[in-house]
């Protein structure tokens, strides 16, 4: 199961990005003491459990998206944050890492 969004790149508020691609909620690592990214993600409701949280999911519009906006702001990126909220090369999470390169590429050309 998928998230679909009418945005993808986001204006980022600190120093070292310009913008920032979150195409990934959630995250498979299963760390045992939970990170900032998760409770903030179950805080403002966006994930309901941690066993939810370990089952990520990816912005199934992202090619889609960053196609279209990427144009219309490109001569006013320097430097683009991808996954500010996770790991986007996640240890079996195949799809993934697939994507997050596709993302790369696009940003690349």
């Amino acid at each position: 199961m998928g998230i679909e969004r009418k945005n993808l790149l986001y204006k980022s508020a600190v120093e070292y990005a310009d913008y920032t691609i979150n195409h990934v909620l959630g995250c498979s690592h299963g760390c045992r003491y939970p990170c900032y990214t998760y409770l903030m993600n179950k805080r403002f409701g966006k994930i309901k459990s941690y066993s939810e949280w370990i089952q990520p999911r990816v912005v199934t519009n992202t090619l889609e998206l960053l196609n279209k906006e990427l144009p219309k702001i490109h001569d006013k990126i320097d430097h683009v944050n991808l996954c500010f909220s996770t790991d986007p090369f996640m240890f079996g999470q195949p799809h993934i890492s697939k994507l997050s390169l596709e993302i790369i590429e696009i940003l690349n050309d």
